[in-house]
């Protein structure tokens, strides 16, 4: 691992510690860890499983799209580029470069064929989390909670919006330039104060960007029902990652719908934009509001369940990242 590597996981890693030790501060460490230790272990638990079945569901929609068998030692090397994805200020940009390099060193897919099924994958994911948490939302609704209503209109235009990206990239729309003219607006406006946004919209960088997307379209259109089968798995990962809420919610024995976890729990994900490993901060306290907007949940058990999911969907899969480094590791001495 060369030096810029490790220093740029070990300052990920410190930034991430300092967003939680400012969350616990905020909402008070001896109340958080008080209420955590009175929890009911058995269905806390489950959280941890449930987290733990959809990563495998992560990793099954990935070897869909790269079309090769499921394998124990693939699935590490796999869980060794999610957890550089995670640790990265920058992952969720560089997670399809991450990943696919790792799934080279097992797999014997060289990095040039399997950006594009790992590109796939991350796109499935966001629109996966916006699918999964329309639903949810129209199933509120349907429930009687008509102040819903502008959160489910939001979320369907941005499922739109996905949709009609992808479908234009199927259809071999020209995106070329629009990428530029976007680039080059960045460029004018944000770039003048920010290197990495000059960077970013860089004209080399957006031919690079293209490229990969170029390649992800002809497998899309060369095999769309792999892509299917990737996007299904996929949704069954965040059907499987909101579980936690449930699960955490019996064992405070302040009940969360699951309804209520579909739509909390992806779209408080999303800020994993956010320039902070894992979001690390920013989605705990969004998940928190949306308990208690959206679920009606008491603002104090909202913030225990809201730490509680991110010790099951975040810190416990970076731990199975960190072991599966370790194994890979180990493997190949």
């Amino acid at each position: 691992m060369s030096r810029t590597r490790r220093r740029s996981i070990v300052l990920g890693v410190l930034a991430a510690l300092l967003a939680l030790a400012l969350f616990g501060w905020i909402v008070g460490y001896e109340r958080l860890v008080a209420t955590v230790a009175s929890l009911d272990p058995l269905p806390f638990s489950l959280g941890f499983l449930a987290a733990a079945a959809a990563m495998g569901c992560r990793y099954l929609a990935l070897s869909a799209l790269l079309d090769v068998r499921p394998r124990f030692a693939a699935a590490l090397a796999y869980l060794r580029g999610f957890y550089g994805q995670q640790l990265l200020p920058v992952g969720n940009l560089a997670g399809p470069v991450l990943i696919a390099y790792s799934m080279e060193t097992v797999t014997g897919i060289s990095t040039e064929r399997g950006l594009p099924a790992t590109v796939i994958t991350q796109a499935a994911t966001f629109l996966g989390s916006t699918t999964v948490a329309l639903a949810g939302s129209l199933l509120l609704l349907a429930g009687g909670h008509r102040a819903l209503l502008p959160v489910a209109g939001v979320l369907a235009a941005v499922s739109a919006l996905w949709l009609g990206l992808l479908i234009a990239l199927i259809a071999g729309v020209d995106l070329d330039p629009i990428a530029h003219g976007i680039g080059t607006a960045l460029r004018r406006t944000l770039g003048r104060f920010s290197e990495r946004v000059a960077s970013r919209a860089d004209p080399e960088t957006i031919d690079n960007t293209l490229a990969e997307f170029d390649d992800a379209r002809r497998l899309i259109r060369d095999d769309p029902a792999r892509v299917v089968l990737a996007f299904a798995w996929v949704l069954v990962s965040w059907v499987l990652f909101s579980l936690p809420a449930v699960t955490t919610g019996i064992a405070l024995g302040v009940p969360v719908p699951l309804t209520v976890a579909l739509v909390a729990v992806p779209v408080s994900d999303l800020l994993n934009f956010i320039p902070v490993p894992g979001g690390v901060g920013g989605v705990e306290a969004a998940m928190a509001g949306l308990f208690v907007a959206v679920g009606g949940v008491n603002g104090a058990a909202a913030v225990v369940i809201a730490f509680c999911v991110r010790l099951c969907t975040y810190w416990f899969v970076l731990l199975l990242g960190g072991t599966a480094t370790t194994l890979a590791a180990a493997r190949r001495s």
